[in-house]
C-alpha cells in the first residue's frame, strides 16, 4: 500500500510509490549487495523524496529541483549497476540483482519522475521568465 503524499504533490507520491517498489526488491538481495549497492540505491530514494518535499515547500525552488533531477541521474546509474551484477545463488546458479523485466519497470518509475521534474522545472522557468516580461513592461 502506498502513502498518500496527495497533500503535497504527485512527485512525492511517484517517489514514495517507486521507493516501495524498491525496498521490496532490495530486501531480497543478498546481504552483501543488499547493504552495499542496496543501500545506496535506498538513500538515492530517501534523498530525491525529501528534495521533491522541500522544493514543494520552498518559494524559490529552481536550484532544489536541479538537485532532485541530479540524484534522479545519480539513481538511474545505480540501478544499472544492479541490472548488470551477478552472483551465485546457493545452489550455484548464477543470477543477476535485477531481472530485465523488474530493471524495466524500474527505470519507467524513475522516467516517469523525471518526466514530472522536468515539466516543473519548466513551469517555474515559464514563471520567471513571465515575471521579467512584466517588469520590463512598467
Amino acid at each position: 500500500m502506498a502513502t498518500d503524499f496527495s497533500n503535497i504533490g504527485p512527485t512525492c507520491q511517484k517517489i514514495a510509490d517507486m521507493m516501495q517498489f524498491g525496498r521490496e526488491i532490495v530486501d531480497k538481495w543478498p546481504r552483501f549487495y543488499r547493504d552495499d549497492l542496496g543501500l545506496d540505491i535506498k538513500r538515492e530514494m530517501r534523498e530525491m523524496l525529501r528534495l521533491a518535499t522541500k522544493a514543494r515547500l520552498k518559494y524559490y525552488n529552481k536550484t532544489t529541483l536541479q538537485e532532485l533531477d541530479t540524484e534522479k541521474e545519480i539513481l538511474k546509474i545505480y540501478l544499472r549497476e544492479a541490472n548488470a551484477t551477478k552472483f551465485h545463488d546457493k545452489r550455484g546458479e548464477q543470477r543477476k540483482l535485477l531481472s530485465d523485466h523488474t530493471y524495466g519497470v524500474w527505470s519507467e518509475k524513475v522516467v516517469e519522475i523525471g518526466r514530472l521534474v522536468g515539466g516543473w522545472i519548466s513551469s517555474i522557468k515559464n514563471e520567471k521568465d513571465g515575471e521579467k516580461g512584466n517588469s520590463a513592461r512598467r
